[in-house]
């Protein structure tokens, strides 16, 4: 195989490499405003369940002071009862202290339905706080991760560029440039591998007698369908 297109081989893997780091890079800001934001998420839920059992208490002890005035005044009405002299007083006081009493209940009732709310809330939150704080935990983790992560990729990052210019020498002027436009042009890969008389990037069949000279000369060839520097593992 060419010499140089040995080297554009080595290169573009080295290019692969740095562009793989720096999207890792890259993309670590975004994951570390996920967690965060994830984090935002569940503490700000757990203290909303919180809010909401605090609700909950306080309609409680709403209740629980109207019923307090409610037996008050059906503890008056049973005793004005005895002050009635007719019996159609007595049968609109007897009315008016069932009416009480119903009202009383229908209260209490409430009352049951919330305590029964806040006992299955209270079994959550303190599921939830058990959670969060292993979620927490876990996501501040995760983001000290990813920015403790950055110094070293950098420093891979820098090591490779070395490893670049280094290849780079070893490569003839044109056909470096040449191999700078196709990569620039195809998204990084220049170079692409013929195998079983076909390009792996284009997937366009390679003539017969170019594939034959790909394993058994140095020329350099391109794909007639992508424009790709082609080369074959076999000829290496």
């Amino acid at each position: 195989m060419n010499a140089g297109l040995r080297s554009l081989i080595a290169l573009q893997d080295i290019d692969q490499k740095i562009a793989g780091l720096q999207k890792q890079i890259s993309e670590i800001p975004q994951k570390i405003q996920s967690f965060q934001e994830e984090l935002q998420r569940l503490k700000q839920a757990y203290q909303n369940s919180v809010i909401h059992s605090q609700e909950l208490a306080k309609r409680r002890r709403t209740y629980e002071g109207e019923v307090d005035m409610m037996r008050s005044r059906l503890s008056k009405l049973k005793d004005q009862l005895m002050s009635v002299k007719t019996n159609k007083e007595y049968t609109a006081m007897l009315h008016e202290i069932q009416g009480a009493e119903n009202q009383i209940r229908s209260e209490e009732d409430k009352i049951l339905d919330i305590m029964e709310e806040m006992e299955t809330l209270e079994k959550e939150l303190k599921s939830s706080n058990n959670m969060l704080g292993i979620r927490t935990a876990e996501l501040q983790a995760s983001v000290r991760e990813c920015e403790q992560s950055v110094p070293a990729l950098e420093a891979e990052v820098a090591k490779l560029h070395e490893e670049k210019a280094s290849m780079e020498a070893r490569v003839e002027s044109e056909l470096l440039a040449r191999y700078r436009r196709i990569a620039e042009l195809k998204k990084g890969i220049a170079l692409a591998e013929a195998k079983d008389e076909l390009c792996t990037a284009c997937h366009v069949r390679i003539r017969p007698q170019v594939y034959a000279d790909l394993l058994h000369t140095e020329n350099i060839y391109a794909c007639d369908s992508c424009s790709r520097i082609l080369f074959a593992r076999g000829a290496l």
